[in-house]
């Protein structure tokens, strides 16, 4: 569950952390992303431009900030992250998850709970969009859940896809604020 990468506050599990460690040395259960692409949630990017005024160069600051000071993308204002894409670097000995060294991926668990390392400045993202290039690397617990990706896919079509990491908690917020008890149906 990643307990062990919670660094503060301590017996908290990865989602509710302050920081998680994201020493790119894999577990025994944990599986190591060479990242390429991160997919920020759209509450956390709209929260950051209009925070920065739209300044592309502030907003890519910010999410350095973030991920520096957290160890993971989690932004303390929305509370939302976002997904990510990459290929399988390293898979420790007893992952659960089925993923070999050189699997493209997408990270189906949110970036709120995935500890993250950016290694590149963000230097090819102009802050102006969600779907952020970016080099580093993530780690996945034995509980998280990632989809190989067909070779054949552009990434930017499977993030588009497959971002739905926030689904969940944006339900909550939306039938909260409602104030009674609203019916929620799920289709598809």
């Amino acid at each position: 569950m990643g307990v062990h990468r919670v660094v503060d506050p301590p017996g908290v599990l990865p989602q509710a952390a302050t920081r998680l460690d994201p020493d790119p040395r894999v577990g025994p259960d944990e599986v190591r992303i060479a990242v390429s692409r991160l997919n920020l949630d759209a509450a956390s990017f709209r929260q950051l431009t209009e925070a920065h005024g739209g300044d592309g160069a502030a907003v890519r600051a910010a999410v350095l900030g973030v991920v520096e000071r957290r160890g993971k993308m989690h932004n303390p204002v929305t509370g939302s992250g976002g997904m990510l894409v990459g290929v399988v670097e390293e898979v420790g000995p007893r992952s659960p998850l089925g993923l070999l060294p050189g699997d493209p991926v997408a990270t189906l668990v949110s970036l709120t709970l995935t500890p993250l390392r950016i290694t590149d400045g963000l230097s090819r993202w102009d802050g102006r969009s969600e779907q952020v290039p970016a080099t580093g690397t993530a780690i996945l617990f034995a509980r998280s859940i990632a989809a190989v990706l067909p070779h054949d896919l552009p990434e930017q079509v499977a993030l588009a896809v497959l971002d739905v990491c926030g689904a969940p908690a944006a339900t909550e917020r939306v039938v909260h604020r409602a104030g009674h008890r609203p019916s929620v149906a799920v289709l598809g």
